[in-house]
């Protein structure tokens, strides 16, 4: 497997910008506990062995997060529409953050959001 070069890795990281964040359509939205919270439930998804463990035991077939401050900030302003780098540069903006440290920062969340099933992100074809 070759190595990737400059302009591979320069054509990737555009890429990326040009991703899509949208919310798992499923997600059953409400105002949380305390003022300013946003609790998302998203169900959880199992194969045909786990699925029929989970009935069995009867373990819970979704999850709740509770988002609040930054983190509900992020996740309202994912609406399908924009890409990854409209999110950063409004969220640079609202908190003053220069665009790279505002990059490193939603990267990692949009990951924890992807990785609890809150939100995909979709990404453009090669060709555009």
């Amino acid at each position: 497997m070759a190595r990737p070069t400059p302009d591979d890795r320069a054509d990737r990281y555009r890429r990326s910008l040009r991703a899509v964040p949208v919310r798992n359509a499923g997600a059953r939205l409400a105002e949380g506990p305390s003022p300013g919270e946003l609790t998302v439930e998203v169900r959880l998804r199992y194969g045909p062995f786990l699925g029929l463990l989970r009935r069995l035991l009867g373990a819970r077939d979704s999850k709740r997060y509770v988002l609040d401050g930054v983190g509900r900030e992020v996740f309202e302003d994912i609406d399908g529409e924009r890409d990854f780098e409209e999110l950063i540069d409004r969220f640079a903006a609202r908190h003053r953050l220069a665009f790279l440290e505002a990059r490193a920062l939603l990267a990692q969340y949009l990951q924890t959001l992807t990785r609890r099933g809150l939100v995909v992100a979709t990404l453009p074809r090669s060709g555009s």
